[in-house]
């Protein structure tokens, strides 16, 4: 106990600002238990940037209710351009020596920024990772992505990254899991490696889903990292479907947009390139999933569902994809995508979208 009084008030004697960055579009229903849970926070050299994003309900007011209250919360209100275009103006605008995501939706133990800057001093790391809770309506899922407290070092940060890029071998039993670790929310960074090297938030307009790329710029520069067990962030999640909630039309186009560019940062590196082929093999479960909303025919999703699977990165990615690893259900799924067995695709996509214990990952709800 000793030591960690003694952990405690060293940390606190050196005293980091942590900015906590909040982009913020329609969400005052939930915004004040994020907004609590970031005020009461254990460590208390924080700012709070509250950037809202162009509200149409008032998540505006609720924000100058808690400003006026709380100095710390520093309000940016811009007109609506998007998650991405938030979090920029958040980044440019935090002074901070540390970043950390927050989705707005969403709230985080009270000891977050205690526990995430008190590993990065003792371990001097660029960056530190924790584990997440999926909250739903009636009961809660702890996420175990992370199973043991761990440092990346020059021994083997390389590999860290690789699972940021992409699963291999016996990671891809678990393709519900693939994006846990990409995620901006749920890290602590150290800002000038984003703010030096120029590094910021691609539209979703763009690219489909920013915090993947996002991440794998920002770990080109991480020399040391550290990732612990805690579950110290609540991940609200609306419904099981939340991913296809909202039909997006573009969504195999902008995921090819993102390939292409994440293809390019790794191109000269066969291991990442392999590990990122089977990341665009396991996104069939996004593109199906959104077509499972699609109010078009059948046959109108069965050729765009075989337009993806028949495209030149997807294609590659399926036909190098190890079906070994995969327990039967994947194999009978993936198997069926690799060898174009279109019809019991769709008929398995409509098993997952109505099961709600497969908890596939994905957006929550659609920013506007």
């Amino acid at each position: 106990m000793a030591d960690e009084f003694l952990s405690k008030q060293a940390i606190m004697m050196e005293n980091p600002l942590v900015s906590i960055i909040v982009p913020i579009y329609s969400v005052s229903e939930f915004l004040p238990q994020c907004l609590d849970s970031l005020i009461k926070q254990s460590y208390q050299n924080i700012e709070i940037i509250a950037v809202n994003d162009g509200s149409t309900d008032n998540s505006l007011e609720i924000l100058n209710q808690y400003a006026q209250e709380y100095p710390l919360i520093k309000i940016i209100s811009q007109p609506n351009a998007g998650l991405s275009a938030a979090r920029n103006a958040g980044i440019a605008s935090s002074k901070g020596e540390y970043l950390c995501f927050v989705d707005s939706d969403d709230w985080i133990d009270i000891h977050t920024c205690l526990r995430a800057i008190e590993i990065a001093q003792k371990q001097n790391v660029d960056i530190v990772c924790w584990n997440y809770i999926k909250e739903y309506r009636h009961n809660s899922m702890p996420v175990h992505c992370i199973k043991t407290n761990e440092l990346y070092d020059e021994s083997n940060i390389k590999q860290l990254y690789r699972r940021i890029v992409g699963p291999i071998k016996e990671e891809l039993a678990f393709p519900q899991y693939l994006d846990s670790l990409s995620t901006a929310w749920g890290k602590l960074y150290k800002s000038r490696l984003i703010k030096e090297n120029n590094i910021f938030f691609i539209s979703t307009k763009e690219i489909g889903t920013e915090d993947l790329l996002f991440n794998v710029e920002v770990f080109k520069y991480i020399q040391r990292a550290y990732l612990m067990t805690d579950h110290l962030n609540h991940y609200r999640k609306y419904n099981s479907t939340s991913l296809t909630a909202t039909y997006k039309p573009n969504l195999a186009i902008q995921w090819t947009n993102l390939q292409n560019k994440i293809l390019t940062i790794i191109e000269h590196d066969e291991e990442l390139k392999q590990a990122y082929f089977n990341r665009i093999a396991l996104s069939i479960i996004g593109i199906g999933l959104n077509e499972c909303v699609s109010k078009d025919s059948l046959t109108s999703k069965k050729q765009r569902i075989y337009k993806y699977l028949t495209s030149k990165n997807s294609n590659k990615a399926l036909q190098q994809l190890e079906l070994t690893y995969f327990p039967i259900h994947w194999k009978l799924f993936f198997g069926s995508a690799k060898y174009h067995y279109i019809w019991i695709l769709i008929f398995l996509l409509f098993i997952i979208y109505n099961n709600s214990s497969l908890n596939f990952p994905g957006p929550k709800r659609p920013w506007q």
